[in-house]
């Protein structure tokens, strides 16, 4: 980038070039020494479309002479693999192969490779690479046209998405992923879908993440050429001559090794037995790129739709190349959701969701031992009617963790950084996720308690016995680093400003619960990470560098206090460091069947026996908390302090502070609140970070409590409505202008959406009656009906719900996705319309009816209110005869009657069945008792 930029000969491109890094990390000082001016940019931006302008040129040139296939082997040969030889990584080219992927459609055989076209290939690579720079410089600086700004001041949501391509941890840790995808597939199938053996998926890539380490370590073993090893060792393109020519020994060198990087697919299939074959033909053929996607990018645009993203197989023949291995190796679950969301897979969209909510909570009810769960919950609301559900609850010691889990994925538009698609999916997803956790907590404050119904047994929370309340968003897709940018949603309004939620996508949780195995470690990082995210000042690396920094005992706020800085960025290299090593050997004993390997943990066993004890004898979850959060070094001073106490009389004290650590030792007779209360420990508290209490004990100092002093980001405990301690932020107005925004039927429809609409279109349902269910939430209601029932369709379902179901909602003033209609109600109600035993006009008024009175069959309820028409033809023929035998007649003497005597009859037997059976429909009993006379 800085090699790009130092050649437009601009002020402004070489300030950036000369501190390009430290401008984006800490911006306090203006790029130029003074404020950027309009004249400033408008220069930069000049000069980046000149460059640009030719760069292109020069790029279309180079693709006329070679071939997507060479461009591709020389971006692995070159660009495949981490520092520790990790071939599962993103590849450091990624982004230059997916772009010459979109702009060059000719896939060749590699006997028809030349000299002439591989040179070309490899100069295509370098002004791929600065394509994208300048490319990349023009959007950044769009929004720069007024004097005075700074890059970080413009960088909002969707500028984060469309750079987040360039982290080389991949999406996820590959054991959790490959863990979370193996459960969908398996609840797709159980759903009646197909989904190909992931195991045979797991195979190919690992026998060729094999054979590849021999070819690359071979093949970087012979470059010689110095231009080559710069790029081998410098991992960039962009030093490269304009006009390179390469020796004939160098470019057999890498023809040879390119070849041996091919998949001879014959190969392949003749290993196999014939299932596995037909499994694995199966994954080839859906990850085999489409001739007819490659080459769209006409534009040359840096916004594109990649063709390898879902489908990372090229072939020629029966050769296949297999260009991004981190797709199944770190990115599994979104080449997934790529892949099933342009087929006609409705189970997909029913299995992503349960799973991603199934997964999380059992993943943290493995952490909770005897903790209170229910998933699927559903609780009434304010208005007559309203039943609002919550994916899942659960409730340890004095605290409650809620979910609402999110399986939608980000799409394309958004990951390239479309500011409108962007706002809109984040809202939809975690924004939303947000708003129905913070429902229910507004609830528990209003009304001081809350039931929770499920499949199980009935949970209710009371909020007296509540400390707090801890925000759980599990995802299917990966928001980094937007989880750890909050202060980015804040300014979007997605979130409310100081909300502070766990936005973690399932396999990051389920990393997450292993990490950190006991209750008070896994809740010491939640607040951790709170107060560490609370900081906009503070900016990380993505969650799990912030995982492990905590893993590391790092004191991130404690040591940006110590700088004494405007800002700082955490270091990108703690997962490198402290969480990779543990997880390739965690993924290895997974693998091979071997026994877990233990994990990095912030404090060391003693001092977690010793929290574990004071949490088991006290069920003080708080403090346990608390010291969890403290590092080792922090403990250990806490109880030499506390041994070199002399020996203390009752109600006297020895507080000091370390630090940020307020210390205070006591008698162990002395109640704790006195303790507290006492002057001296009140000023300590206001001074402090964090306060611990000990008394000296037999085998050295215990624990007594713990708490946050007044110096804390979040300050002291205070008794307060729960949206405070639970991080909500400045929750009521946002409350009010999402929930307006959330039940609107006119809510933009994004590319998620449609593609959920196209799914719904696939399966039957009218486009319009798609589009109306997606906007008003009620998918999923409509398919457990039709899957309840197997006479009822999509098309009828979707209609009962947009219109009959809708109109009774409206009438509640409960939003549809709210009305408190049960599945199997449904399934009556609509029965009874389709068979005709009610009226389409009166199902509204008996959904209604069915709101009100849960507990009747909405049969009951229709007769009660004299709906059924006089289709109820046993009812009513039994009503007739029973009246028959109460006033002795029999049919023959009836169909006798005439004149006087006729009607005299009728309204014998009509009277006679209104007393005895007042719920039947009168005119139907009519029409019934007339037919006696035909």
């Amino acid at each position: 980038m800085f090699t790009v930029l130092a050649g437009l000969g601009t002020r402004l491109a070489d300030a950036f070039a000369a501190g390009y890094a430290e401008l984006l990390e800490l911006p306090a000082g203006p790029p130029l020494g003074r404020p950027a001016t309009r004249d400033d940019v408008a220069e930069f931006r000049a000069a980046c479309r000149r460059e640009l302008a030719a760069t292109t040129r020069a790029l279309d040139a180079e693709l006329a002479r070679t071939s997507l296939m060479e461009s591709l082997w020389l971006a692995i040969l070159f660009g495949q693999g981490d520092d520790s030889g990790r071939l599962g990584t993103p590849n450091v080219f990624t982004h230059e192969m997916e772009f010459l992927a979109s702009c060059l459609s000719r896939v060749i055989s590699p006997s028809l490779f030349s000299r002439d076209s591989l040179e070309s290939a490899l100069r295509a690579l370098a002004l791929a690479r600065r394509h994208e720079v300048l490319d990349g410089q023009l959007t950044l600086t769009g929004a720069w046209m007024d004097g005075g700004v700074t890059p970080v001041e413009r960088w909002e949501a969707h500028d984060q998405l469309g750079w987040s391509w360039r982290s080389g941890h991949g999406a996820f840790p590959t054991r959790y992923d490959w863990a979370y995808s193996l459960r969908l597939a398996q609840r797709i199938r159980e759903r009646g879908g197909d989904h190909p053996d992931l195991g045979i998926l797991f195979s190919i890539h690992q026998a060729v993440m094999t054979h590849w380490s021999d070819v690359l370590r071979e093949f970087r073993a012979t470059v010689t050429d110095p231009a080559l090893r710069t790029v081998l060792r410098e991992r960039t393109l962009l030093h490269l001559p304009g006009e390179l020519s390469l020796s004939e020994q160098v470019l057999d060198d890498l023809a040879r090794a390119g070849a041996r990087l091919l998949l001879e697919w014959p190969s392949v299939d003749g290993t196999l037995p014939e299932r596995q074959r037909r499994e694995a033909s199966q994954w080839r053929r859906l990850l085999t790129a489409d001739p007819a996607t490659l080459g769209r990018n006409t534009t040359r645009s840096h916004v594109f739709a990649s063709p390898l993203a879902a489908t990372p197989l090229v072939e020629a023949g029966d050769v296949v190349l297999y260009s991004l291995p981190h797709l199944v190796s770190t990115d599994l679950s979104q080449l997934v959701e790529r892949v099933f969301s342009r087929l006609p897979n409705l189970p997909y969209y029913r299995a992503r969701g349960e799973v991603v909510e199934e997964a999380a909570l059992e993943h943290l009810a493995g952490v909770f031992p005897g903790a209170r769960v229910v998933r699927g919950g559903k609780y009434r609301g304010t208005r007559p009617g309203e039943l609002i559900e919550v994916d899942g609850v659960l409730a340890w010691e004095d605290v409650v963790l809620v979910l609402e889990g999110k399986g939608g994925y980000l799409s394309t538009r958004s990951r390239l950084g479309d500011p409108a698609a962007a706002g809109t999916e984040l809202r939809r997803t975690v924004g939303d996720g947000f708003f129905q956790i913070t429902r229910l907590i507004r609830a528990l404050d209003r009304d001081g308690h809350v039931t929770l119904t499920g499949p199980g047994e009935p949970l209710t929370l009371h909020r007296a016995a509540i400390r707090r309340i801890y925000a759980v968003v599990p995802t299917a897709d990966t928001f980094d680093p937007l989880s750890t940018l909050l202060d980015l949603l804040r300014q979007q309004d997605i979130l409310p400003a100081g909300a502070v939620p766990a936005i973690l996508a399932v396999p990051e949780l389920h990393l997450l619960t292993e990490l950190l195995p006991t209750p008070a470690e896994l809740l010491a990082y939640l607040e951790y990470r709170e107060e560490v995210l609370a900081m906009p000042q503070i900016r990380t690396g993505g969650e799990l560098e912030l995982l492990a920094a905590f893993s590391a005992t790092i004191d991130i706020v404690g040591t940006f206090r110590e700088l004494d800085a405007p800002r700082v960025a955490l270091s990108t290299d703690h997962q490198e460091k402290y969480l990779d090593p543990w997880l390739q050997d965690s993924f290895h004993a997974w693998v091979n069947g071997l026994p877990p390997v233990p994990p990095p943990r912030r404090n060391a066993e003693e001092h977690r026996a010793k929290i574990e004890r004071f949490l088991a004898v006290t069920h003080d979850a708080a403090s346990a908390t608390v010291l969890h959060q403290l590092t080792g070094a922090q403990l250990r001073t806490a109880e030499l302090h506390a041994e070199r106490v002399p020996r203390l009389r009752r109600r006297t004290l020895s507080p000091v502070l370390a630090g940020d650590l307020a210390i205070v030792v006591a008698h162990p007779d002395d109640p704790i609140d006195t303790v507290r209360a006492a002057r001296p420990v009140c000023e300590l508290r206001a001074r402090s970070r964090w306060i611990v209490y000990l008394t000296p004990g037999v085998d050295g100092a215990e624990f007594r409590y713990a708490e946050r002093g007044g110096a804390h980001v979040f300050g002291e405990d205070r008794s307060t409505a729960l949206a405070e301690p639970s991080r909500l932020g400045a929750v009521t107005d946002w409350f009010d202008r999402t929930a307006a925004r959330r039940h609107s039927a006119h809510r933009p429809v994004t590319t998620a959406d449609r593609e959920h609409i196209d799914a719904l279109v696939r399966a039957g349902v009218p486009e319009t009656l798609a589009l109306g269910l997606t906007r008003l939430s009620l998918t999923t209601a409509v398919l457990d009906v039709a899957d309840r029932d197997p006479g009822i369709g999509l098309t009828q379902a979707a209609d009962f719900y947009l219109t009959h179901v809708r109109r009774a909602a409206e009438d509640l003033e409960v939003a549809t996705a709210d009305l408190a209609l049960g599945t199997a109600a449904a399934c009556e109600i609509l029965q009874l319309v389709i068979s005709g035993r009610i009226r389409a006009e009166d199902a509204a008024a008996l959904t209604r009816q069915a709101v009100h009175h849960p507990e009747t069959p909405p049969e009951e309820l229709a007769r009660s209110a004299s709906l059924l028409t006089d289709r109820d033809d046993a009812r009513l023929a039994e009503a007739v005869q029973a009246a028959l035998s109460a006033l002795d007649l029999t049919p023959d003497q009836v169909r006798r009657s005439q004149g006087k005597q006729r009607r005299r009859t009728r309204d014998r037997l009509l009277g006679t069945i209104r007393r005895n059976h007042p719920s039947l429909n009168p005119r139907a009993v009519a029409t019934e008792v007339e037919a006696l006379w035909e």
